[in-house]
């Protein structure tokens, strides 16, 4: 009789045990939101969050470089566009410095403005985009052009043709996003390149003898004219990865939006579910406390000893 009692109150006390462990774990699952804590707690669905967050964190990792790659062509947009009205003015300098009735005193004048606007362009082409200089293609930390020895702007750059700056995007996917120098004041086939024309055309518009060249004035049209159509083809291109990159971004956010909702069926919990089962352990409970109540009750010394 003694074993017979001491079992059913081993029974009764696992009950309780049982009863217990299952009504505090579905309130613990309430006040957290989640099905499971651990691995522990869930190994497959727990293995399947792993994966799922892994896969969520590359792509907020490309959604970041999107970011990061239309926030700076947007900028690089913006200076080009800031260049190319400098450019303009300086076209229509040009054509009034090429009138015949242009006198040496009005020359020296237009070439002092023509060189202001040139110096305005090359402080634009100098410009940083978080510390990073966007016209020296992958040699962000060095400064676009420089004056030579000699009074010569120079690109200090890496060459259009050189490895170029890229962020993956999407998977196996990488972007390059930068505009190097070189591609819009490109060197022609005798080495000369916008900023050394503009040196040339301020020792024709300041000649030592006094006498004024029209036609080699008005030649420069064509350098400035080149200029900007080099910068225009650049910012429409600009335009175009923009858009490219918003369709990757939006197909990137229906991915996450994917996950995230898969994310959610497997460790989010069911509130109305929960809440059901919540009542059905807390009978259980109650139901295990009055079923070892009697147990004990009915227990001698002797079971314990």
């Amino acid at each position: 009789m003694r074993i017979a009692t001491s079992t059913m109150m081993n029974m009764a006390t696992s009950g309780t045990t049982n009863a217990y462990n299952n009504y505090y774990g579905i309130i613990s699952k309430i006040i957290s939101g989640k099905n499971f804590t651990s691995m522990s707690q869930d190994v497959v669905g727990g293995t399947k969050v792993l994966k799922l967050n892994d896969q969520l964190a590359k792509l907020n990792e490309y959604q970041s470089n999107i970011k990061t790659a239309i926030n700076e062509m947007s900028f690089t947009y913006d200076t080009l566009n800031n260049v190319n009205e400098e450019l303009t003015n300086i076209n229509s300098l040009i054509v009034q410095a090429s009138n015949s009735t242009t006198t040496p005193d009005s020359a020296k004048a237009i070439a002092e403005d023509i060189k202001e606007k040139v110096q305005t362009i090359i402080s634009e082409m100098n410009a940083k985009y978080q510390d990073n200089y966007i016209f020296s293609g992958t040699n962000t930390q060095t400064r676009t052009y420089q004056e030579d020895e000699d009074g010569n702007i120079v690109y200090k750059g890496s060459s259009v043709k050189a490895e170029q700056r890229n962020l993956t995007i999407a998977e196996g996917k990488t972007f390059a996003y930068n505009v190097s120098g070189d591609s819009i004041f490109e060197k022609d086939a005798d080495g000369k390149d916008f900023f050394s024309e503009m040196k040339e055309l301020d020792e024709l518009l300041n000649p030592k003898d006094g006498n004024l060249d029209i036609e080699k004035i008005r030649a420069k049209l064509d350098v400035v004219k080149k200029a900007q159509d080099n910068v225009i083809q650049t910012t429409g291109a600009i335009s175009s990865k923009v858009s490219k990159l918003d369709t990757t971004q939006g197909i990137n956010d229906a991915a996450i939006l994917t996950l995230t909702e898969n994310k959610s069926e497997i460790e989010d919990i069911d509130i109305a579910k929960l809440a059901s089962e919540l009542a059905s352990a807390r009978n259980a409970l109650q139901a295990s406390y009055s079923v070892s109540s009697v147990v004990l009750s009915g227990a001698s010394l002797l079971d314990y000893l």
